[in-house]
């Protein structure tokens, strides 16, 4: 007699059969779809379903400006809704820490399983938080917000690194090593996980992804070579440019092997020349091949394959704008394709399709009022063909499009339906006056769309809306 098998059990053996399927060779159904897998996961209180995490660090909590705080929407059958909701500030039961003005609790989010219970976790960046450690005074620190059933419930404010006073900047999470956990990068170390409820990690190494003269502006993290271990690839950049202003932007990739990171290289092109790195930088499998596709934008969607030797610098990267064919609009020097840029199997074929926000978008004559752009994958890739805009002046998107909204600054996706197909999630931080608004979208198996989406903001999570940026971060 077989036993019965709970939804987040079954939840979990079809996700881990979807990664061994990319990752060991094993023969597939349909195509490996590494990045959809990964986002699935984003499940903080293990029910099967996705939720999304949204920040508003900005936001005046108590009476305090810029305290800050973080808002938890929870997936369901039906997929996300706005009733199933949780605001968590440093005023929450289980949280670490006090409500402060300019604290700014959710400068940064990070989303991983860290403890390996099952749950996904939420680290929480607090930018301006000031507090000490072995008599060492420090500003900024990070918060792991422990997933579990009823959410989160109790945190851990992780010890600092290192004599230094400044504890945020850049982290990241993933499999960095191989072995079924998910680690965390900090400053000039990774700490393997799994990592403990006290903060303190399996093991820490040090790795420094640049030296102490470059600035990195982003780093992400995927599965490059396909080999199964999470890679970094870094937007770096000197702090001073040169009377141009230019800054020297680049790209660094490094890779994940059993025994953590190879030393970091400068991706350079055919000719030798450093490649330059975008406004903002993102990975996902596009073709279905296993490995990650280096994606950029910023006016346009630039895209590097991924292969098992790494980045194919080989040849330029494929340019996407709107005047590819098939993709809606036309380019103009004023819109901002791929401000941000998300990537995930939106209509559940198997390849990682494009979610780029172009916040800058004219739409029926109104400036600035925004758009995003839905850039279908392939066995090619992406070629533009299928894209889909959608804009509030959209069929069935609440809202109307203003002048300055900047509708698809931000881009997140997530399985909120548990349906194996990841729904879009777009910010307009600019909406009524920087208060800030989100909007959840649907998926089905012709892409997404407006029908059943929904938006919500301060009304909605019953907080302060003046000048709070809602949607400015979602978890990375």
């Amino acid at each position: 007699m077989p036993f019965p098998v709970s939804r987040r059990t079954r939840r979990s053996v079809a996700v881990a059969v979807a990664l061994l399927a990319g990752t060991v060779g094993a023969a597939p159904v349909a195509h490996a779809q590494p990045s959809a897998a990964a986002d699935v996961l984003q499940d903080f209180n293990g029910d099967g379903y996705g939720d999304l995490a949204v920040a508003a660090h900005h936001a005046t909590v108590n009476g305090q400006a810029d305290a800050g705080y973080v808002a938890v929407l929870f997936g369901s059958a039906s997929g996300l809704k706005a009733t199933a909701r949780q605001v968590y500030t440093q005023a929450s039961p289980g949280v670490p820490g006090t409500v402060e003005a300019g604290d700014q609790f959710g400068s940064a989010l990070t989303a991983a399983d860290l403890d390996g219970d099952g749950f996904t976790d939420l680290v929480v960046e607090t930018g301006k938080e000031k507090w000490e450690q072995g008599g060492i005074a420090r500003q900024g620190n990070r918060t792991v917000l422990w997933g579990g059933p009823d959410g989160f419930t109790s945190g851990k404010v992780l010890p600092a690194v290192g004599d230094g006073l400044y504890q945020g900047g850049v982290s990241d999470t993933g499999d960095f090593d191989g072995d079924g956990h998910q680690d965390l990068i900090r400053s000039a170390g990774v700490q393997y996980g799994p990592i403990g409820r006290d903060g303190v990690p399996a093991y820490t190494r040090g790795f420094e992804l640049a030296d102490g003269d470059t600035d990195l502006a982003q780093v992400v993290n995927g599965d490059v070579d396909g080999d199964g271990i999470t890679d970094l690839v870094a937007h770096a950049r000197s702090f001073d440019g040169d009377d141009e202003g230019d800054r020297g932007d680049h790209l660094l990739y490094a890779r994940g092997t059993r025994d953590g990171f190879k030393p970091p290289v400068v991706l350079r092109d055919a000719q030798g020349e450093r490649i330059r790195a975008g406004h903002f930088l993102t990975l996902g499998d596009l073709d279905g091949d296993g490995c990650a596709e280096i994606v950029m934008g910023g006016g346009a969607l630039q895209v590097l394959d991924g292969t098992p030797n790494g980045p194919d610098v080989s040849r330029a990267p494929l340019m996407i704008n709107q005047d590819t064919p098939g993709v809606p609009g036309v380019e103009e020097p004023e819109d901002f394709l791929g401000f941000h840029v998300s990537i995930g199997d939106v209509d559940g074929d198997g390849y990682g399709d494009i979610v780029a926000g172009d916040p800058y978008e004219e739409i029926d004559g109104v400036t600035g009022a925004g758009a995003f752009v839905v850039v279908p994958g392939g066995a090619d890739g992406p070629t533009g063909a299928g894209s889909k805009l959608f804009s509030q002046n959209s069929a069935d998107v609440p809202g109307t499009a203003e002048q300055g909204d900047h509708f698809g600054e931000n881009t997140a996706l997530v399985d909120g339906d548990g349906d194996g197909r990841l729904e879009p999630v777009v910010a307009a931080v600019a909406e009524n006056s920087y208060a800030g608004s989100v909007w959840a979208f649907r998926s089905t198996s012709a892409g997404a769309t407006a029908k059943g989406s929904f938006s919500f903001g301060a009304g909605t999570l019953g907080t302060v809306a003046n000048n709070a940026r809602l949607g400015d971060v979602f978890p990375r």
